[in-house]
């Protein structure tokens, strides 16, 4: 390790100060690295990634730690280090150059700027052998004709530029964009397409709201429930610790990448919760319960009440290697019962990855919590804890603990979920509702992009449904206002950066589905709801004009927009909205709200005993009712006859929607302090 760290040395971010002692003289995002570029008239060397990337750790080790790289580098470049989740606004400008240029893009991302920060190269990996040439190449094109690539960057630039449609409707309807998903179904391992295969569950909750008033026995339950079954059954979860590892590199949820994402088990979190909801399905019920303990136990911050990130894939130098046992390992953890515990998790000689066995039932067919193997996970669990823990980068991203906490709130954990949204509206929220967008070593930077604002206000939307306290409705109105005002397009579209930001060559708006819904589909969402709660129809157009801004682009890819098209069918459909005025009685009548109702809001307001609810949908509001009995029953009168997303699909009378209450558990059920092998020095 050299002497003497870079740049990046006083930086906050775990990804940069991963880099803090390369011999390549990094520089973190900044207009002084721009300017030296300028001065010096030298090209820049951008590298983009994220703490716990896999091939990111890769290509430091290959190219970043030679000196020969570093020589070349440092010499004839400046270069320049992007934590991608600190700044998910240079990262997605440089990603649209990487792909116009390309096709492709990934992490490490790679490009090569002006000056003025204009792409005139970009890809992602490029171990040592094919780096070196590539910055040779580079150097002698930016010394002989300069001026042609600069010409070429400000092309590149102008294509990476994204807009927004004007005056037309989404071209398919909720119910076309889920017929085309299904078709992509795999109907014997659940999900969609084939290896590497993704949680992806947006895709999930816009299946289940296609189908929301079909029966749980119709295809699309059923092929909902094959998925969650099927990623539970698979390595994709940790069945000794819980939570969900990012993606699968095989078709049947064997073998995962085992980093952990905490949007991944958030959104997942949703999933399996809603998933019960509707079913009554216990191994639902049971893994919501299991990923909720899994982000109290290792991913909260017990100072603050806010969410890690991520975990890293690799430990000792080699990917999975926390997760991941041989048979020789499981007999020193258990004795004569190893043999018993391997058949049932399919830990084999020789393993699945290099010799190792990832646990898993796939193999076995056992239940997913058999009682008869309790005691025998506790202890593998306890072995496992001995070993050399992933690295864990503890920052906290509003984006992502926004999804955290409108997931714990649905679930029924509110004070968790609670805590952690007056935590940000306290210390993450500036002058003029200018939201911050990470928390790190005691302070909040960075501003906020759409992503941020959009899923901190689903989080507060959801908190308010939850506990019905109007703070978090206020909250949201608050913030709603100021990110309208703030991401402002044309339209009536929304930039992804914020308009106060000013050191990047062009504002992007990254509307399509990624990992997790884009902050225009959820924000659509978002507007599309506050307008029922607070009575607000100027914010159900808006909701309509962000809709139709994107729907050119949804047209073309209508499987990158679901959540938008999820939105589209809330609008279509006009959703539910009841308002319970009154006190006394008003506990009974909100019971009858309980069960799978995506598409219903609920408000309580002061009134005269009893207490009495009224029912609104499609613009026309219905004379009030005071008993559970007949709420219930006036629900399912004013609701639209249940449309099968394809003529194949056959829907008889709905049956009532299921009133059992939403999950609710005791916060005492997970301890919210750290295990001592968690925390960090």
């Amino acid at each position: 390790m050299p002497a003497q760290p870079n740049r990046l040395i006083h930086e906050s971010s775990a990804y940069l100060l991963q880099h803090a002692h390369n011999p390549v003289d990094w520089q973190p995002w900044g207009d002084a690295a721009f300017e030296q570029a300028a001065r010096e008239g030298k090209p820049v060397f951008l590298s983009i990634g994220y703490s716990s990337c896999h091939w990111c750790h890769v290509m430091e080790h290959e190219s970043f730690d030679s000196q020969e790289v570093a020589q070349v580098l440092n010499r004839g470049f400046i270069s320049v280090k992007v934590d991608r989740e600190e700044r998910p606004d240079v990262d997605h400008f440089y990603m649209q150059a990487c792909q116009r240029m390309t096709g492709g893009g990934g992490w490490p991302l790679t490009a090569l700027l002006t000056p003025d920060r204009k792409p005139f190269f970009a890809g992602t990996y490029y171990p040592k052998e094919a780096l070196l040439p590539l910055l040779s190449q580079a150097l002698k094109l930016w010394r002989s004709d300069r001026g042609k690539l600069s010409d070429a960057a400000g092309e590149i630039t102008r294509a990476a530029a994204e807009t927004f449609s004007a005056g037309t409707r989404p071209a398919a309807t909720m119910q076309d964009t889920a017929r085309l998903l299904m078709s992509t179904f795999d109907p014997v391992n659940g999900g969609v397409g084939h290896a590497p295969k993704f949680p992806s569950p947006h895709n999930l909750l816009f299946l289940m709201r296609a189908a929301r008033d079909e029966s749980p026995g119709s295809e699309i339950w059923q092929a909902v429930g094959l998925t969650l079954q099927s990623m539970a059954r698979g390595g994709l979860r940790d069945h000794l610790g819980g939570g969900f590892c990012r993606y699968s590199t095989d078709e049947k949820w064997l073998l995962p990448h085992f980093e952990k994402m905490l949007y991944d088990n958030a959104l997942l979190l949703i999933a399996y919760a809603e998933h019960y909801q509707k079913t009554g399905d216990p191994d639902s019920l049971a893994i919501a319960e299991e990923t909720a303990g899994y982000v109290f136990r290792e991913m909260t911050d017990p100072r603050t009440g806010l969410f890690f990130t991520a975990q890293d894939a690799d430990t000792q130098g080699e990917e999975g290697r926390f997760y991941t046992f041989t048979p020789e390992e499981l007999r020193c953890a258990l004795g004569p019962d190893a043999a018993r515990f391997c058949e049932a998790f399919d830990i084999r000689e020789g393993g699945h990855l290099e010799g190792r066995s990832v646990p898993n039932l796939l193999k076995s067919g056992l239940p997913l919590f058999d009682p008869a193997f309790t005691a025998l996970r506790q202890s593998v669990f306890a072995y496992r804890a001995g070993r050399p823990v992933p690295f864990r980068d503890e920052k906290c991203l509003l984006s992502s603990n926004g999804l955290m906490i409108a997931a714990l709130a649905k679930a029924g954990y509110q004070a968790a979920a609670a805590r952690a949204a007056r935590f940000i509206l306290q210390n993450m929220r500036g002058q003029g509702s200018r939201l911050s967008a990470v928390f790190a070593n005691g302070r909040a930077h960075q501003a906020a992009t759409l992503d941020g604002y959009a899923n901190f206000i689903w989080a507060l939307i959801e908190l308010h449904q939850a506990d019905l306290d109007d703070e978090w409705l206020d909250e949201a109105e608050a913030l709603a206002c100021a990110a309208l005002a703030l991401f402002e397009g044309e339209h009536g579209g929304l930039y992804f950066t914020g308009h106060d930001v000013t050191d990047l060559p062009g504002r992007g708006i990254n509307a399509w589905d990624g990992a997790v819904p884009s902050g225009q589909s959820v924000m659509a969402m978002n507007l599309a709801r506050l307008s029922h709660l607070l009575e607000r129809d100027e914010f159900e157009q808006r909701a309509r004009d962000l809709t139709t801004s994107l729907a050119g682009e949804a047209a073309r890819t209508p499987l990158g927009f679901t959540w938008l098209f999820a939105t589209h069918g809330y609008l279509a459909d006009g959703g539910a909205h009841v308002t319970v005025t009154g006190g006394k009685g008003a506990a009974e009548l909100l019971r009858a709200l309980g069960g799978y109702r995506p598409y219903l809001t609920a408000r309580i307001k002061a009134g005269q005993d009893p207490a009495t609810a009224h029912v609104c949908t499609r613009k026309t509001c219905y004379p009030p009712v005071s008993t559970a009995e007949e709420l219930a029953t006036k629900i399912l009168e004013t609701a639209k006859p249940p449309t099968p997303y394809a003529s194949r699909v056959s829907v008889g009378t709905p049956e009532r929607i299921r009133t059992s209450d939403l999950l609710v558990r005791s916060q005492t059920l997970y301890p919210t302090e750290l295990p001592a092998h968690f925390q960090r020095k």
